[in-house]
């Protein structure tokens, strides 16, 4: 039987469906276990784990399959308790599906500590902008005499006069004491005024 007639027979048109039918069959089974092995249409809203402890953490997701994961332990946030869950990434309430890993941010037990840089001569705008990038407070501005005005000439917490390298923790308030730019001041003398007390007891005098 030669190709072109075998094309043209039952046998060769049987075949084909067959074929068309096992292909169908092959794809249908593989997308149904694609289905079961990702769990489609099974997604679980994740619990809000925030200021929780972790070991309490990992009970609340435990029965969901759920992993959790310490990526990081971040800066005190009074907003937590110390050593609980200020940050979790998937969000809380994102659907997920059962088994995902939740990784997690533990709040610090309280502020940490930072070295101070050096902030005499600075201007207070200047020493101001440094403070808060650091994570500090202004406190009190107390002005002393100096010739300069504005201008850092210590710095205080507490009583305690503070210099650069010495350590503070971060949130605490830090007091500025400044020069009011009037030492070696001398305000403009009314000449007119001098010279006139200076003639006026003579002229008394005369009469």
């Amino acid at each position: 039987m030669g190709f072109t007639s075998f094309i043209k027979s039952k046998q060769f048109f049987f075949s084909l469906i067959t074929a068309v039918i096992i292909m169908g069959l092959l794809v249908f089974g593989a997308l149904q276990f694609l289905n079961i092995y990702t769990r489609h249409g099974k997604e679980i809203a994740i619990p809000d784990l925030r200021k929780m402890k972790v070991e309490n953490a990992m009970g609340a997701v435990a029965e969901n399959g759920f992993e959790i994961i310490i990526i990081d332990t971040v800066d005190f946030n009074p907003k937590y308790p110390p050593l609980t869950i200020s940050d979790q990434d998937p969000k809380p309430n994102d659907a997920v599906k059962q088994g995902r890993k939740i990784y997690v941010k533990i709040n610090a037990k309280g502020y940490s500590s930072i070295r101070l840089p050096n902030l005499d001569g600075r201007t207070l705008r200047h020493a101001t902008a440094i403070i808060e990038s650091l994570g500090l407070k202004k406190g009190e501005v107390i002005y002393e005499p100096d010739f300069a005005k504005d201008v850092v000439m210590r710095i205080e917490q507490d009583g305690r006069i503070l210099r650069a390298g010495d350590k503070v923790l971060k949130n605490s308030k830090i007091n500025l004491v400044l020069g009011d730019g009037m030492l070696g001041y001398k305000p403009e003398v009314d000449t007119l005024g001098e010279m006139y007390e200076d003639v006026a007891p003579e002229i008394d005098s005369i009469f």
